[in-house]
């Protein structure tokens, strides 16, 4: 028995119905899923100003270099360095975390001028950085170790 021109056309509706439901029913069950997800994320402005906490390396002379992910948070990825970086300071273990990047930088030679590490809180003005320009608002050290050459 062949299949007849309605039929086809009535198992593709059903079909497409059927597909459209499943996409549509994060939204109907309230309930953030995939494919569809009602996550806001980006449903809001941010404010003007943006607060970064980072490890620098400071020298002799008191100016800072920027250290990498892999000198702060033991990882190449920078969303997880700054995660580790601010659950140790909320649970109070922020002198613990900086001895540990204290210890990566002095095995490293091309930082053999730093001798202080901080860990720091920074205020942008996000527009400023996003433009290259100025942007510190303020800054809070919320940590400093030394670097010790052996």
């Amino acid at each position: 028995m062949r299949d007849t021109p309605a039929l086809n056309r009535r198992a593709r509706g059903a079909i497409t119905l059927a597909v459209i439901a499943v996409l549509v029913s994060p939204v109907a069950f309230d309930r953030d899923s995939f494919p569809l997800s009602t996550y806001p994320m980006y449903s809001s402005s941010r404010g003007s100003e943006s607060t970064l906490v980072t490890a620098q390396g400071v020298t002799a002379d008191g100016s800072t270099r920027e250290l990498s992910p892999t000198l702060i948070g033991d990882s190449d990825d920078p969303l997880v360095v700054v995660g580790r970086l601010r659950a140790a300071l909320s649970a109070g273990r922020g002198d613990v975390r900086c001895t540990e990047i204290a210890e990566r930088v002095e095995a490293r030679t091309s930082y053999v001028d730093v001798v202080v590490i901080e860990i720091v809180s920074e205020r942008h003005d996000t527009v400023a950085r996003t433009l290259g320009e100025d942007s510190l608002v303020e800054r809070e050290v919320r940590s400093s170790c030394e670097v010790s050459r052996t």
